[in-house]
């Protein structure tokens, strides 16, 4: 998201109408004027099948009429401040998930989501989360570098890239990172205070090259965001990175570590081959250490049939200890039971691999199985134009 019009405070966010569930969501300040609008910038050159507006969550019980009402799709292929032209002017339901189609054929780069009234509600509007469905018109372009200094919320920010591995550090609290690199998403788990306080974060670098705008989330929940831009030239923060591997760190550290960079063909449990590096990182670390617990996690949302969801979060989680296997790690036994109604557990010798879903390609290593989880995941398997919306699977090493 490059901008908006408009919000009510970082809870109530814009951007949270890409994180990926309606329990939060846009608020725009109170007594704003209409038009309220975002601009949203896509991975990559995408054709559009169709498009949801989520009023579900809206405050409807206090606040009546507050949902967005008419609402305006404009795209770009030009760049982020156009030309754009109108392709779709709708009316989303009040309280309601609802969902659009696109003329075919309609592409875009950038999106402006233009919102022209809500329910009647005279002092706020609100639109919970935005979802765009279609296909990607171009391979990845070269290399996407995302090393260097940023001056975010949060301080300075240095961030080193090795491939599509992460790390870094910043001032505030002694605070480092590690995580991976997956197109221009950046997935990572942040320590600070010597690994006493741990969370995770999500941020997406733009097309530009020069600006991060994020989401960091503690124990599981959403906090605030993480958003900033490339530091003038000389400025740095004063601390010093660690040249030990980021896994290795994270345990030193913390006692657990979360990976990004595990990969399946869409709706299915075959892993992708650029799978393998993250894979391999998590190999070395288990024949390093054979005490450490392996926990595997995937993550979905209700879209499709919650058997199947369950039935290929299991494939996808035994797709990974296989890989393992073959590469010569052992474990004593395997046993499946279901924990939670979308979580399936899937034990083995040195802890437990854990499948919530269909969608799941991180990798997560921690020593308690109470530690935060990973914030909010993909939402099924069509095909999402929004660049925070990727497949992925967890994978924790603890020990134990």
């Amino acid at each position: 998201m490059l901008s908006q019009s408009s919000q009510f405070n970082e809870k109530w966010a814009a951007l949270l109408v890409l994180d990926d569930t309606a329990e939060q969501g846009w608020c725009t300040a109170e007594g704003a004027a209409f038009p309220h609008q975002v601009v949203i910038e896509l991975d990559r050159p995408s054709q559009l099948t169709s498009i949801v507006f989520d009023n579900s969550t809206a405050q409807e019980d206090s606040y009546p009429g507050i949902s967005a009402r008419r609402i305006g799709v404009w795209t770009s292929s030009a760049g982020p401040t156009g030309p754009f032209s109108e392709v779709l002017g709708v009316e989303a339901e009040k309280g309601s998930r609802t969902q659009f189609e696109f003329a075919a054929g309609t592409q875009a780069r950038w999106l402006k989501i233009v919102i022209l009234s809500n329910w009647g509600q005279e002092s706020y509007t609100e639109l919970m989360e935005l979802e765009a469905y279609g296909r990607q018109l171009e391979e990845e372009a070269s290399e996407v570098r995302v090393s260097g200094v940023y001056r975010t919320n949060f301080g300075l920010v240095l961030f080193a890239q090795d491939g599509s591995s992460i790390s870094g550090c910043y001032d505030w609290d002694q605070g480092s990172l590690s995580g991976n690199l997956d197109g221009r998403v950046i997935q990572f788990e942040w320590r600070e205070n010597e690994g006493q306080q741990i969370g995770t974060a999500l941020m997406v670098l733009s097309s530009t090259g020069d600006q991060l705008n994020g989401l960091w989330y503690e124990k599981g929940a959403y906090r605030g965001f993480w958003v900033g831009s490339r530091a003038a030239p000389g400025e740095r923060p004063s601390c010093q990175l660690q040249h030990e591997g980021s896994l290795q760190k994270s345990l030193r550290e913390s006692g657990r570590a979360i990976v990004y960079g595990i990969h399946f063909d869409l709706d299915s449990d075959r892993l992708r081959s650029d799978s393998e590096a993250t894979l391999q990182e998590v190999l070395n670390v288990m024949e390093q250490q054979p005490e450490l617990a392996l926990i595997v996690e995937g993550h979905t949302d209700s879209t499709g049939d919650a058997a199947y969801n369950r039935d290929l979060s299991r494939r996808r989680a035994r797709s990974v200890v296989a890989w393992l296997v073959e590469q010569g790690i052992e474990f004593e036994s395997q046993t499946d039971s279901e924990v939670l109604p979308k979580l399936i557990s899937l034990e083995v010798s040195k802890g437990e691999a854990e499948a919530i879903g269909p969608a799941a390609d991180v990798l997560r290593l921690r020593r308690d199985p109470s530690a935060p989880e990973i914030p909010g995941s993909p939402k099924g398997e069509r095909e999402r134009a929004c660049p925070f919306h990727q497949p992925r699977i967890s994978l924790s090493l603890s020990p134990l």
